[in-house]
């Protein structure tokens, strides 16, 4: 009997030496997350949460599989889409060692984390960002998704296409926005016989948009006198402030007279369902807005990750949230490539582009181009609905 204990005694010190030995053989990796939870534009922020911690799991679930000595943890900041914030988190990042980031989701954010990120020997990656005057070569800021040029584009090809030839475009005060009211403006005025008006984007500040209706109010009329009705339409490129300015817009005989279109920081906003009057006036208007289209060629991988971000977090993501998942997964590949995080800058920025490039994740293979910046994209345009009383987002068609 004393012998059976002893080799008890001595199978769990073994068991024990084992579990502690293994435990000091791998090295975790925190990598930070920027996303907006509490603040506008959570709902993509929420999801993109969710599709970050299920990366981690399923990578470190692989990477113990296979004996790969690294893990992973997510640090999560909840930035609300706040300038300050955002700068206040990259530096405690910065200090506490992060050089890996996911977000900001906002081009606002990027622009303002941006000198920290290159100063500092960081890489970041931003499921949401698509201004074009980020896109700079050479630096810190990655982005997972196609910008305001390739938007723009599409949407400014469809409003012509349904035969609208005047164009009021619109524009929340911020990189953004800006840069989509831009691009729309650019792409819709060359089309032939085209008009657009352009007005100066609000400030972010604001809850009265009635002198800003006003103005827009006098461009359709401008323009109606020339086109018609239906010719005329609205391009608003917004975050969730849109359900206000709905809101004020509606019953307004003018304002409800012409199509509205909107750009991605208001695509399956859960804000605007709470509320029967934006919603009306979005449904009187045929209102629609595009979403960063997920491939058919992906659907194994999205499909059944789409479900468990929508079980996990309560909202269903769009291919912006399912970016950031596949960010998490190519910076896994970037550190077990170079077992470890380089130490150089440049190295680190040309092995991520090249793990980039071998990768085919859940919105498909991702090509970036000289500014590091997805090439390639089509969108899906949603609207919304109401049926049996109840409204909700419904897709309407995709991008030509």
């Amino acid at each position: 009997m004393k012998k059976v204990i002893a080799l008890v005694i001595v199978a769990f010190v073994f068991i024990a030496g084992c579990k502690k030995e293994e435990e000091q053989t791998y090295t975790t990796i925190n990598v930070g997350a920027m996303l907006s939870l509490t603040g506008n534009w959570s709902t993509l922020g929420i999801p993109s949460k969710a599709a970050i911690e299920i990366a981690v799991e399923e990578i470190n679930a692989d990477f113990k599989a296979r004996g790969v000595p690294y893990r992973f943890s997510a640090s999560v900041f909840d930035t609300k889409l706040d300038t300050n914030l955002a700068k206040a988190y990259m530096t405690d990042a910065l200090n506490s060692g992060m050089r890996l980031i996911i977000g900001p989701q906002s081009s606002a954010e990027v622009g303002a984390i941006k000198s920290i990120a290159d100063g500092g020997n960081m890489l970041v990656v931003s499921q949401g960002s698509t201004a074009s005057s980020l896109a700079i070569a050479n630096d810190a800021i990655y982005r997972y998704c196609p910008g305001d040029a390739i938007e723009g584009a599409a949407i400014a090809s469809s409003i012509y296409d349904e035969g609208k030839r005047g164009l009021i475009v619109l524009a929340r005060d911020d990189a953004g926005n800006i840069g989509l009211q831009n691009s729309v403006k650019n792409a819709f005025s060359t089309k032939a016989g085209a008009t657009v008006e352009y007005i100066a984007p609000y400030p972010t500040t604001i809850t009265d948009y009635s002198t800003f209706l006003s103005d827009v109010k006098n461009r359709i009329s401008t323009l109606t006198a020339t086109y018609g009705d239906t010719a005329v339409a609205i391009y608003l490129a917004s975050f969730d402030e849109a359900v206000d300015i709905f809101s004020q817009a509606s019953g307004d005989s003018v304002l409800q007279s012409v199509n509205w279109y909107g750009g991605d920081g208001f695509i399956k906003s859960s804000a605007i369902l709470s509320s029967s009057s934006a919603c009306d006036f979005a449904i009187a208007t045929n209102y629609y807005a595009p979403e960063f289209g997920l491939p058919m060629s992906a659907q194994p991988k999205w499909q059944p990750l789409t479900a468990a971000i929508l079980s996990r977090c309560g909202q269903q993501p769009d291919a912006y949230a399912i970016a950031a998942y596949d960010a998490m997964w190519v910076l896994a590949r970037t550190v077990e490539a170079n077992n470890g995080i380089p130490a150089d800058a440049v190295n680190l920025r040309n092995s991520f582009v090249a793990q980039t490039a071998q990768f085919s994740g859940a919105t498909g293979s991702i090509t970036l181009n000289t500014y590091g910046d997805r090439a390639n994209g089509s969108f899906d345009y949603w609207g919304l609905q109401k049926v049996n009383g109840v409204y909700s987002w419904k897709f309407v068609k995709k991008s030509l």
